[in-house]
């Protein structure tokens, strides 16, 4: 497993010569939010990133505070954003019909979006619990509904990449000097 700085010096160094479209389920907060803005610095702006997420004027803050793109070969770099709640899954569908139509290919696919609750079960207009609908009916729709786009950036010899983000920050705190596990493993996978 390579080191934190191997992997910082990785990404520093990521620059194709295509531009990448990014759809990010979830941008607006946590670790969805810290992806839009890593990957818009580390491209300098050159590329296309879709925040899907409830919270438009979180969505706006964001995109403004993100940069540019310096040079006149980056045509197609914008940031946007679009409304879902993924906890109802005929928005899902909706939004994933949407941005198969409007995008020519999908490089990197981020599901962190979700609920937080303490209470039990709570159920959406459709019968689904909310939690199960935006940890796991959600995520397999959108994988399913944007699969097709994902395989078009592949078969162009691009990067295609989905990341599913669940429960982040709900185990032991994260030892940077064992990301193999190889000092902790039972620390590391028990919690």
């Amino acid at each position: 497993m390579p080191t934190l700085a191997a992997a910082k010096t990785s990404n520093a160094g990521y620059c194709p010569s295509y531009l990448p479209v990014a759809v990010i389920f979830g941008g607006t907060s946590g670790i969805g939010q810290a992806i839009t803005q890593t990957l818009a610095e580390y491209l300098k702006g050159r590329v296309h990133i879709v925040i899907v997420a409830r919270n438009k004027v979180a969505a706006d803050n964001i995109i403004a505070s993100l940069p540019k793109p310096a040079d006149s070969e980056a045509a197609g770099s914008k940031y946007e954003f679009m409304a879902c709640d993924v906890t109802l899954m005929k928005g899902v569908h909706a939004a994933c019909r949407e941005l198969s139509e409007r995008l020519p290919k999908i490089n990197f696919l981020v599901l962190s979006a979700g609920v937080f609750a303490f209470t039990g079960r709570e159920e959406t207009e459709e019968g689904i619990d909310k939690k199960m609908a935006s940890r796991y009916y959600s995520r397999w729709a959108i994988i399913n509904g944007l699969l097709p786009s994902l395989r078009k950036a592949k078969e162009a010899g691009e990067d295609a990449s989905v990341l599913s983000i669940l429960g982040a920050g709900m185990g032991p705190e994260v030892d940077l000097k064992d990301l193999g596990l190889k000092k902790g493993y039972l620390r590391g996978i028990a919690g």
